[in-house]
């Protein structure tokens, strides 16, 4: 499936939003999972519908919503019913090939990323969207499939260590967004290791399989990029934005995300330069050896041009040839022949040409 230009799935001239298909749900699950904590308390709830998150929810308590799964539209339909969420928010929740981005609205504020993972044998950076409508007293994260990231939060919350019990909603999407950033420098360490690795391989030995490597990882690094710069533009806009779920306290740590993801980027770019230069060392070195073959041929062929000036001589049918007559004649040729061969290589030795 292509991963650098997808084909939209929504026809040209549809109306915008969310537009539900009955035959594209049949066979589909979305599984709720609430938390419902405060400093004092916390409460785990699998629910069968959202419908019964609506009785959950208290005031004085952040109510945390799991949906995960994106294909059963009529769920999402329902959310947008339940909690007033637009509905072309609802439709970029269920959109995979969405870039990251921030809104905000008057009763919440929408943030979507990518997950990102590398798998180290297959050379391949994969993707998985993960977004969230931050309100009051109120987080909804929806995610396709199960995301670590949320896993590492979730401990979080269920040990009550720091702020993240007492911060409310829009620390707890703070939290989130942190986790799936650091997430993605995990990942773009272990396509460092894998580059220095490669490199080191290349310094010792030429190899074509290598040069393929190294062309598979210049079109991840890229598409790493490209899933991962819009966030920088969404870390800003809700940095500057207005909204009463971002609280002033969480701003500052927004700040160090940012820092974050400047600092990914800096190392996409690093890692960029590096491939390239590698391509170049890998042809570089190529050609070198070539040289040095066509040296090598050079001097064999140069060293053969007198004695075939001199086998040629004597192998011509002329009648009078005084030396073809003589008893030594042929030692004699054979003796120069090796003498002129064996000078020649000494030279060239001396040149330092071989």
């Amino acid at each position: 499936m292509p991963r650098f230009f997808r084909k939209s799935e929504k026809k040209a001239g549809s109306p915008p939003g969310l537009q539900i298909d009955a035959q594209a749900v049949l066979g589909t699950q979305t599984d709720i999972r609430v938390l419902i904590y405060s400093k004092e308390s916390l409460e785990t709830h699998d629910l069968p519908t959202l419908d019964a998150v609506l009785p959950l929810i208290q005031k004085e308590k952040t109510v945390w919503v799991q949906v995960t799964g994106t294909s059963d539209l009529p769920v999402f339909s329902k959310m947008g019913e339940l909690f007033n969420i637009h509905t072309l928010t609802l439709e970029d929740m269920v959109n995979p090939a969405h870039p990251p981005k921030f809104e905000d609205f008057d009763a919440y504020y929408y943030v979507t990323l990518k997950q990102l993972a590398f798998d180290p044998k297959s050379y391949e950076v994969s993707e998985t969207q993960v977004s969230m409508a931050v309100m009051e007293n109120l987080v909804i994260f929806v995610q396709d499939k199960p995301s670590p990231c949320l896993k590492a939060v979730e401990k979080r919350v269920q040990a009550g260590r720091g702020k993240i019990r007492t911060g409310g909603p829009g620390y707890l999407a703070y939290a989130l967004i942190d986790a799936v950033v650091d997430h993605s420098l995990d990942v773009i360490g272990q396509i460092a290791s894998t580059v220095e690795s490669i490199e080191r391989d290349l310094l010792e030995e030429l190899n074509p399989v290598l040069l393929e490597q190294i062309h598979r990882l210049k079109r991840e690094v890229i598409f790493f990029n490209k899933q991962l710069r819009p966030v920088r533009g969404a870390i800003l806009s809700l940095m500057k934005c207005e909204s009463p779920f971002v609280p002033d306290a969480v701003i500052r740590f927004y700040a160090d995300i940012l820092d974050h993801v400047n600092h990914i980027l800096d190392s996409v770019t690093s890692l960029q330069e590096l491939l390239s230069s590698m391509v170049d060392f890998y042809m570089s070195a190529q050609g070198n050896r070539m040289n040095e073959v066509m040296a090598t041929l050079t001097i064999i062929s140069t060293i053969f041009i007198p004695l075939s000036f001199l086998a040629g001589i004597y192998g011509m049918n002329f009648k009078f040839m005084p030396e073809l007559e003589w008893q030594w004649g042929y030692f004699v040729l054979l003796g120069g022949m090796a003498v002129i061969g064996g000078a020649m290589v000494v030279f060239f030795k001396k040149k330092g040409w071989f």
